[in-house]
């Protein structure tokens, strides 16, 4: 199995516990609590940050990776700066949903998923390019950014394929506040049944 396809089906099934809490777990306090403003708040916060790391990363390394190994950019800071991004998504949704449950599964699937994924692409990266790659795993950490270390070409070259994956990704988190709206009025209206309060 390839590393994309790896990747696309360990993310699919850790998914599928997380979207179970999204649509069947909701919490007890009321949507104008203060605990829901600062949730929702704080989700945002997240979502945005992760978006502009992945965006960041997609922009260098859209349709050169496997060709080449980008250092440049976010990769100067860490290895995995688009897993980086991905994670602060996972929390800034489960944040925004106002779902305790679902912050706790986040970093309890998706980190170890995506650190067979990042072993699994570290292998097939150390054989396309087995010096530059050990001196950059010497220089750069894998996940926890480093800024002392940051570089960058004056200029980027961006493929047309990568400006489309940039737009994905920008509507579908755009999407996800109007997502929770409709996911709140399915349970409001009875549409969907709540299997569980919390705290209960």
């Amino acid at each position: 199995m390839s590393i994309r396809k790896t990747r696309v089906f360990l993310l699919r099934v850790s998914f599928l516990p997380i979207l179970f809490v999204v649509l069947f777990v909701r919490p007890s306090w009321g949507r104008g609590s203060s605990i829901a403003f600062w949730m929702e708040l704080s989700g945002y916060v997240f979502l945005l940050g992760g978006l502009a790391m992945r965006i960041w990363s997609i922009l260098y390394i859209g349709g050169r990776k496997s060709h080449k190994l980008v250092t440049d950019g976010p990769y100067s800071l860490c290895r995995n700066p688009l897993y980086v991004g991905t994670f602060l998504l996972a929390v800034g949704v489960g944040l925004c949903f106002e779902n305790v449950v679902m912050l706790a599964l986040v970093p309890a699937l998706i980190i170890p998923v995506h650190v067979l994924v990042v072993l699994q692409e570290e292998r097939h990266l150390e054989a396309l390019f087995p010096e530059p790659f050990a001196a950059y795993k010497r220089e750069v950490p894998r996940f926890w950014p480093r800024l002392a270390g940051y570089h960058s070409p004056k200029e980027l070259t961006v493929p047309v394929r990568s400006i489309g994956r940039v737009l994905i990704d920008t509507i579908g988190i755009l999407l996800l506040p109007e997502a929770e709206d409709f996911l709140e009025l399915l349970h409001v209206q009875g549409i969907l049944p709540v299997l569980w309060h919390f705290p209960s």
